[in-house]
């Protein structure tokens, strides 16, 4: 591949027309500095070239704000606008984690979902839900700018998270996987393994994260007033673990063994006996998140659970993109 200066990388970057396949290629990942949902994105140096100082210093300024994932963000918005004139295509609002917002390097929820809808997106790889919902809510300003102050008919807000609640890590550095789940027994039951006080208080946490999100929804938004306006939680599919007992070896160079690591931690022999644990958590998160969705009538639960086929992940927390777009077609069917 032909080298291609900074100056040139962004124009790029830029240029909503330029296809986000284009854009991969000139990207690699900080493995060090991802987060299990939040994969770090930047100019690869063999192939982005600085051509003076000022370009050397505008690289570094790249690399350490993460301006890739930014211009992932506001490229999503630009083309929003682009399409405000197809007015027969509807409106969803997306706010969530690397589900929805994976930058350029797979095609996501969001990305598949694209042709049928016109999606305003403020979805952000890695981020939490304590983030999301407590100490940096944006939904209820967005979906005020989208709906009030513009008067756009938005008929579907879809929500995310929790996936870095259950697999992330902790102010600490420790591995959710760690706390929330009890060292191998070959003599229990994979049920045994996660039914821990610590499941208990994530679980907990999810759910009021989720339920102060509809509560939301519901006295800035009343029904009355936006009839058409439902609220779409979906949930993960069942990931298989690929790093037990040794590392993955075909694990893309951007992301790490999520779950592999710490359950080899916890002594699971191999990676039949983890993807058990893994799955018993997802299914416990989708029960939470479908519980709640029933307490509220203008909520609606996506189970993606059994969507992706087993070799249709790019690791162990990530479909690849046409493992996405099976995803996608279960989650239409709700919308």
């Amino acid at each position: 591949m032909t080298k291609i200066s900074h100056s040139e990388f962004l124009a790029k970057i830029s240029d909503v027309a330029v296809d986000d396949a284009e854009i991969a290629k000139y990207l690699i990942g900080r493995p060090n500095d991802v987060t299990p949902f939040g994969p770090v994105l930047v100019p690869n140096p063999k192939k982005v070239v600085a051509q003076n100082p000022l370009e050397e210093l505008q690289v570094e300024a790249a690399v350490a704000s993460a301006l890739v994932n930014a211009f992932a963000r506001i490229r999503r918005r630009k083309k929003f606008e682009a399409r405000l004139d197809e007015t027969d295509t509807p409106i969803l609002y997306a706010e969530g984690d690397s589900w929805l917002q994976f930058p350029f390097l797979l095609n996501d929820l969001v990305d598949q979902l694209s042709a049928d809808y016109r999606i305003w997106c403020t979805s952000e790889a890695g981020d939490t839900l304590a983030n999301m919902v407590f100490k940096k809510p944006e939904y209820l300003t967005e979906l005020n700018d989208l709906m009030v102050e513009r008067k756009l008919e938005v008929s579907g807000f879809l929500f995310s998270g929790a996936g870095n609640d259950v697999v992330g890590k902790g102010s600490d550095g420790t591995s959710a996987l760690e706390r929330i789940v009890r060292p191998f027994d070959a003599g229990q039951s994979t049920a045994w393994h996660i039914e821990t006080d610590a499941l208990t208080e994530t679980l907990a946490r999810v759910e009021s994260a989720y339920r102060k999100v509809l509560n939301d929804i519901d006295r800035e938004f009343p029904a009355s007033k936006f009839p058409k306006l439902k609220v779409i939680l979906h949930g993960y599919d069942r990931v298989p673990t690929r790093g037990v007992p040794k590392p993955d070896p075909k694990r893309p160079s951007y992301a790490r063994d999520w779950t592999g690591e710490p359950l080899r931690k916890l002594g699971f022999p191999d990676n039949t006996e983890a993807s058990k644990v893994v799955a018993a958590l997802i299914d416990r998160l989708n029960e939470t998140t479908e519980r709640v969705c029933k307490a509220y009538p203008r909520a609606r639960f996506a189970d993606l659970r059994g969507t992706v086929p087993a070799n249709q992940w790019n690791d162990e927390l990530h479909p690849t993109s046409a493992g996405f777009a099976k995803a996608a077609a279960a989650l239409k069917k709700v919308l």
